[in-house]
């Protein structure tokens, strides 16, 4: 897959990554193990979703940043739809579709999980012994005070440096979560509006083309 259209995909992972990190009342010792293992198993309850989020960036050595709000779409297995007003990105789990309204350009590519990838089914659904996970404090997102999660990639060549969790052990949901790329730059999202199990289509998970749009084949 290319650059580019790898990486709108590893955006999705992690905001789908936030849905399925709905995690049971933590310890009193906040075990971060222990919060994996409830996360695996809500994540085996989820057949599909669909969310609303919004999503805030920050760039090294920068004051400026970059907001938007989008909705989120997922199946399993490796079913994504994220809409937001600056793209459209879809994958069937076989091929990925990317659609510009800007540029009235759709880019097609294979879709594939690299050893790279930062997936929710790799990440939430058992693959964990690939991060290191810890407990860094507790803090408020979203009015709730919630257990802070952190997890690190324990080897090279990941494109995520770091990325926490804010869990709300009230709800058993995170409310929010923060990503940092290998290249300094912190993405927000926080999460609204979950339903869970809603019984989608395999139909929205393949792009109907736009009438007039450019369409670019890399497979």
């Amino acid at each position: 897959m290319r650059p580019y259209l790898n990486a709108r995909i590893q955006r999705t992972a992690v905001i789908a990554a936030l849905l399925f990190s709905a995690v049971r009342p933590a310890a009193s010792s906040d075990d971060p193990q222990e919060t994996l293992a409830n996360v695996r198993k809500k994540y085996d309850t989820i057949r599909d979703a669909e969310l609303r989020f919004t999503q805030r960036t920050r760039f090294p050595e920068s004051t400026l940043e970059q907001r938007s709000r989008g909705t989120l779409l997922l199946k399993k297995e490796h079913k994504y739809r994220i809409e937001t007003d600056e793209q459209t990105v879809v994958t069937d789990g076989e091929t990925v579709w990317s659609y510009s309204p800007a540029n009235k350009q759709v880019l097609i590519d294979r879709f594939k999980l690299s050893d790279r990838s930062f997936s929710p089914e790799r990440i939430l659904g058992g693959a964990t012994e690939e991060y290191a996970a810890a407990v860094t404090g507790r803090e408020k997102a979203g009015g709730m005070e919630c257990i802070i999660l952190k997890l690190s990639p324990r080897g090279e060549g990941s494109l995520v440096s770091s990325m926490r969790l804010w869990v709300d052990p009230s709800e058993w949901l995170v409310r929010m979560a923060e990503m940092t790329d290998v290249n300094g730059k912190v993405t927000t999202y926080t999460v609204s509006d979950i339903k869970l199990n809603p019984g989608l289509s395999d139909s929205r998970f393949v792009m109907q083309i736009p009438e007039g749009a450019e369409v670019v084949d890399m497979r």
